[in-house]
């Protein structure tokens, strides 16, 4: 039974259903193409600034994206508008085949590191083989060298692997015994700089001082909670969960705690901590808040995205575990724009205390400038598989 087919029947996806079989409704094929391969929401915008200079530069080549994401999917259809995009037909190694013959893509180019054997074994028999914003965290390494036997023939299919950082680049060349194919490029997750938005969602809290905790995970809500008890906040905490599904559980435990609770979605200005319960309000939150703090850090998520919230001069901060963003997360330290806490004593010690200025004009020309050299690279190797 094809894996398509499980996950297109876990995740309820009724109208892409078939997409995850294979069967892909294509337009016309065009002269050439590339494929971009995108996991999910996150790596489609990582894309935006590429595929906007692709569309500038090489009209001729078409840009084709698949993701494994339904929502992946939509945004890629908003936000790139891409000649066509579909979900990823799961370890069919037949449908990689048909996609990148009948749409004459040149390259594939897969977005992290997205290791799916068939997808990956099939198109380096058929077309350029490439990966942009490769990683590996401290955790997953030990599980790639185990199984080097493994993941060294496959990695060794790619043109090119090029990682977000030195340190990713080292541990590539750890799997595959050399660096070869290996090259530390940058993290194409910090391009976009977007004006900040109008309030809306949260227009009701405007004039009020707002703690803004971002993406949190199991036990970092009872951190949070404890921090703004015990500092005084002179104003509301917003809790934006990393999860949906658990808006319920992070609501009742404020409750339990003392505080008076209601939702983004039944807006109450007299209470002390809000509920985020809505998708797509985090950059109207991060513009209207005194305080940020970025979940996934103080547990062993590894992080999230900060520069999501910086981009509109706002400084974060963070707890001690941003493995999956060390890069950006030092960077930002640097400049002032990033301050780290270990526990709920700190984080409400930064509730309180008067933020230190930070250089966001040395930080956006030091993100720039990497950009730039990944624009530069790219560029050519779009360039080099169109001309083929």
């Amino acid at each position: 039974m094809p894996i398509g087919y499980l996950v297109a029947l876990k995740r309820k996806e009724d109208g892409d259903f078939f997409e995850r079989l294979g069967f892909v409704q294509f337009p016309e094929p065009p002269e050439k193409s590339i494929w971009f391969h995108c996991a999910s929401v996150g790596e489609v915008r990582s894309l935006h600034l590429i595929t906007d200079m692709m569309q500038a530069e090489f009209p001729d080549t078409k840009i084709i994206v698949s993701t494994t994401t339904a929502t992946g999917k939509a945004e890629a259809l908003r936000l790139i508008k891409p000649f066509h995009a579909f979900l990823l037909p799961l370890e069919n190694s037949l449908a990689t085949a048909h996609i990148i013959h009948y749409m004459n893509v040149k390259a594939l180019i897969i977005i992290d590191t997205e290791l799916w054997h068939n997808l990956i074994t099939s198109a380096a028999k058929h077309t350029k083989l490439y990966m942009l914003n490769g990683r590996m965290s401290d955790r997953s390494v030990k599980s790639y060298v185990k199984f080097r036997f493994l993941f060294a023939p496959l990695l060794s299919k790619f043109e090119t692997i090029y990682t977000k950082s030195e340190e990713d680049s080292e541990r590539f060349a750890s799997v595959t015994g050399s660096r070869s194919n290996i090259r530390t490029l940058g993290n194409i997750k910090f391009q976009i700089r977007k004006p900040k938005p109008e309030p809306k969602e949260y227009a009701y809290l405007a004039g009020t001082k707002i703690f803004a905790a971002a993406s949190t995970h199991k036990g970092e809500e009872e951190i949070i909670l404890d921090a703004f008890k015990n500092s005084g906040y002179e104003g509301k905490l917003v809790i934006a969960p990393r999860h949906m599904n658990r808006v319920d559980e992070v609501y009742l435990l404020a409750a339990r705690k003392g505080f008076s609770v209601s939702t983004l979605s039944n807006p109450n200005p007299s209470t002390q901590v809000v509920v985020s319960d809505k998708f797509g309000t985090l950059d109207e939150l991060y513009t209207m808040s005194d305080r940020i703090f970025v979940g996934g850090s103080l547990n062993g998520t590894g992080g999230h995205n900060i520069y999501e919230a910086i981009m509109f001069e706002k400084q974060v901060c963070v707890g001690t575990n941003m493995a999956n963003f060390r890069e950006i997360s030092e960077s930002a330290e640097r400049f002032g724009a990033a301050v780290t806490v270990r526990n709920a004593d700190e984080l409400a010690q930064y509730l309180t205390d008067k933020l230190p200025e930070a250089d966001f004009t040395g930080f956006f020309a030091e993100m720039d400038a990497q950009q730039k050299c990944i624009l530069t690279e790219i560029r050519q190797v779009i360039k080099n598989v169109s001309d083929c």
